[in-house]
């Protein structure tokens, strides 16, 4: 991949992150985004299918961060209401995972800051 690409890459991530931090305050990392982003991507898909999705090692990783994003975080203090989790109507052991209004509202204002 050309330098050049790379940095354009390095700075888009880079306004994500910032907005996300504006809006979420200085907690929010580059898991937490990706999360958030892959969610407003596939929603209503698995805690399984997400963890697919990210390429992330760690289940009890992911599950902190989901519950980090939702309404009681995972030191069950008040967190940001971002995502929810639902039951399967097809199947009652899996939830999905859904962004909230407040979420869908964040994500739209996180991404009017990347350049197209």
């Amino acid at each position: 991949m050309e330098n050049k690409k790379i940095a354009s890459l390095a700075l888009q991530l880079d306004r994500l992150l910032v907005a996300a931090r504006q809006k979420l305050g200085p907690d929010v990392t580059v898991l937490r985004l990706h999360i958030l982003l892959n969610v407003y991507l596939h929603e209503g898909c698995s805690q399984n299918e997400l963890l697919f999705l990210l390429d992330v090692t760690s289940v009890t990783a992911l599950s902190r961060n989901l519950a980090d994003l939702s309404t009681l975080t995972s030191s069950k203090r008040l967190g940001p209401g971002l995502i929810e989790l639902r039951p399967d109507t097809m199947n009652l052991r899996r939830k999905t995972i859904h962004l909230t209004q407040k979420g869908r509202s964040i994500v739209a204002v996180i991404l009017k800051g990347v350049p197209k």
